[in-house]
């Protein structure tokens, strides 16, 4: 990994594994908030380039996800979810 800063924009690089996996660089996880079991949302347009945001849910998706069935992997339990709500963070 390598960071160099031309005309105030940061470049980070990173190694892609055999698995196609990539470990962030913690300088991009602070930048985007990410903490373990954060996703993350790519866009990927016809031209142009690739971008990178964390995913954000909205309460009410939150509230949905925790009402149906069994809890998926991944999902905040409902004291999560009222911490979350108190930081405002989702």
């Amino acid at each position: 990994m390598s960071s160099a800063s031309h005309n105030s924009a940061m470049t980070i690089e990173a190694t892609v594994t055999s698995k196609g996996q990539v470990t962030l660089p913690s300088e991009l996880r602070k930048r985007l908030g990410l903490r373990k079991g954060s996703r993350i949302r790519f866009s990927i347009p016809t031209i142009g380039p690739v971008e990178v945001e964390p995913v954000r849910y909205e309460l009410e998706d939150l509230w949905r996800m925790a009402d149906v069935g069994p809890k998926p992997a991944g999902v905040m339990s409902f004291d999560e979810m009222n911490a979350a709500k108190g930081r405002r963070i989702w």
